[in-house]
């Protein structure tokens, strides 16, 4: 806990202190004298009182998502015993005043994250700063909100590394993705040449308008491996952490199987993804190692 640009309210209460001292003993008065004395008393409150409140205020989390994207804000909620001003530090976001309101029940005050980076958060800090009673003298103090559900912040989804040729198995090296013949139904889209009519969805197609297919999900045996491997510095971490995301994402979206390889602070971490989330979530883990050649930082993509 400290006070925060102390030397202003300090050197005008000093001021003030030596011109009634001086007032007082030129003058002889006793009213004046006692009148100095309130002043000085009111000074003493308005500078040291405000770090007597910090210190007996408590602040908690009412609520906090677990899933956050790194650019993009995030809300959550707190509430205090007394009115404080607040402004996260880890993750970053605006400065909020929190605390108990006149006319209104619940003292939880909605608070914006603005990430910067990807990451795990465990706690939140906030740094809290009040200037009651009297406004004169702000004191300001750091604390860690412990989180009851960890928050992945996700990196953005950037623009993805060139994908590899999609195989049609049925057609030899038919580079047009088409439905499976067997599988699990993935949803309809629009017809494409070489479609099977079979999978012509009608209802479908007559609310559209136009002509659409069932789309199937069949197994595939061997998934595309992506390899991320992150160098130490924040900012270029933060551009191949996007680039990875966005290619994880556009793997997904065609229907590919993807094998994440990571490297987390458990170690190397090699598991399948099946949605952005996920792959959000590994991405967010991920961190850079220390013996990682320069030639292999970035994102590879292989079967």
């Amino acid at each position: 806990m400290r006070p925060a640009r102390p030397l202003a309210p300090m050197a005008a209460a000093l001021a003030i202190m030596g011109t009634w001292w001086v007032v007082a003993h030129n003058g002889g008065s006793g009213w004046v004298q006692v009148l100095g004395d309130v002043v000085f008393g009111a000074l003493f409150i308005g500078i040291i009182g405000p770090s007597v409140v910090l210190a007996r205020a408590k602040v908690h989390v009412i609520s906090a998502p677990t899933d956050a994207t790194a650019g993009l804000p995030a809300e959550m909620s707190i509430e205090a015993t007394t009115r404080l001003r607040a402004r996260p530090t880890s993750p970053p976001g605006p400065e909020t005043f929190v605390g108990p309101v006149r006319g209104r029940r619940s003292s939880d005050v909605g608070i914006t994250l603005l990430p910067t980076h990807s990451g795990v958060h465990e706690h939140l800090t906030f740094d809290v700063a009040t200037a009651s009673p009297f406004g004169l003298q702000w004191w300001t103090r750091r604390v860690h909100l412990r989180l009851s559900s960890t928050l992945y912040v996700a990196p953005r989804c950037g623009r993805p590394v060139v994908l590899p040729s999609r195989v049609d198995e049925r057609h030899g090296g038919s580079r047009e993705r088409t439905p499976a013949n067997v599988g699990e139904p993935r949803g309809v889209r629009p017809y494409r040449p070489g479609d099977d009519r079979r999978h012509v969805h009608w209802p479908a197609s007559a609310h559209t308008g136009e002509l659409m297919v069932r789309e199937m999900e069949g197994p595939t045996s061997q998934p595309i491996t992506v390899t991320v491997n992150l160098p130490r510095e924040p900012e270029k971490a933060e551009r191949v952490a996007e680039q990875a995301l966005g290619t994880v994402v556009s793997l997904l979206d065609r229907g590919d199987p993807v094998l994440l390889e990571t490297t987390e602070l458990t170690g190397p971490v090699a598991a399948l993804v099946d949605d952005r989330r996920g792959a959000g979530r590994r991405l967010a883990r991920a961190v850079a190692t220390a013996d990682t050649p320069a030639d292999t930082v970035g994102v590879a993509v292989g079967r």
